[in-house]
Parts: structure tokens; sequence; C-alpha cells
């Protein structure tokens, strides 16, 4: 139900809001990893964070794993900002998430997006069971040091046609959104 055209798609809409979202800066240093679509990576020991895109014709799952360690740390909280590295990031998830959104709302009209969640990262080990039309793996590599790794997970009722070019969307940040 979800054609090369649209996978292709699909990956480039991610990576263009990965870039305007998750780098803190442009001049940081970034580069998108796609794991082979073989399945032989092992999964993170990293708790997940998920967030759900859903369309009448899809459910898209954005999974997000980043490693609590110094290096993700400093890059993505504030100084004495007081909060854990998944309280923080998740904001982060949520603004990737929202500009995939956003962009994808261009083809597909009624879109919803959940709210971050965290689940055990064994919950990775039952996306099979979901039986996706399409999954694929990412790396998120900033400077030296930060990753974030992302699975997409898209699983369709319906034909989904995404064009090889989503219409690229002004990203912003910081504002809020009301349904």
């Amino acid at each position: 139900m979800l054609s090369d055209q649209s996978r292709q798609g699909l990956a480039s809409a991610f990576e263009r809001a990965a870039r305007t979202t998750i780098v803190r800066s442009q001049d940081d240093a970034c580069q998108i990893l796609t794991e082979p679509p073989d399945g032989t990576a092992a999964f993170s020991a990293d708790p997940l964070l998920v967030i759900t895109i859903s369309s009448f014709a899809f459910r898209l799952l954005t999974l997000f794993q980043v490693a609590d360690n110094a290096a993700n740390r400093a890059y993505f909280l504030p100084p004495g900002g007081g909060c854990t590295l998944q309280e923080g990031f998740a904001e982060v998830a949520n603004l990737c998430s929202g500009a995939l959104s956003r962009e994808m709302s261009a083809v597909f009209p009624h879109l919803a997006m959940s709210i971050p969640s965290r689940l055990s990262p064994q919950c990775m080990d039952s996306l099979a069971q979901l039986k996706p039309d399409y999954t694929s793996r990412h790396t998120v590599a900033i400077n030296i040091g930060v990753q974030v790794s992302v699975t997409l997970c898209m699983c369709c009722s319906a034909p989904v046609d995404i064009p090889a070019t989503l219409a690229q969307v002004q990203t912003t940040s910081g504002e809020l959104e009301i349904f």
C-alpha cells in the first residue's frame, strides 16, 4: 500500500524535519544515516519516546531514542534547566514530529498528532506485530558524540501516495498550536 516513491518521500520529509528541529544550530555538523532494511542492527537499551501522526489512511509512529550521556545532555538541555534528558528531549521530539506532520498535511489535510509517550525499549521488538507497510531506522549524528536514533513505522489502512518531494513548509519553533 506504500510505493517506493512514497517511502522515499516520507524519508526525505523526515530528514528535512530532523535537520530543522533536532539540530539546535545551523552551524552544527549533521549527518543522517539510514540503516539497511535487513533488520540486523540491534536496538539500543535507551527509553523510547513515541509520537504518532495519524490520518484516515495511515498511522505513522515516530520512535526516538537518545542515550543519557554527557554529550547529549550538554547539547539538548539548557544549563541549570533542572529536567532530565528524557523530559527535555520530549520537546525536541515533539517539534520534529510537528514539522513532519505540517509537511505531510499538504497532502493529507486531516492529520492528528499524539503527545510524546515514553515506552520501554523492549517495545521495539513488537513493531513487527503491527504489520507495518514501511519501517526505517535513522541515526541523526550531530557534531562529535551527539546521536539520536529514530525509527519510522507506517501502517496503512488504505493506499497512501506520498510525493517524492513534499512541499517544504516553513518551520518555526516556540509557537503554540491550539486544536
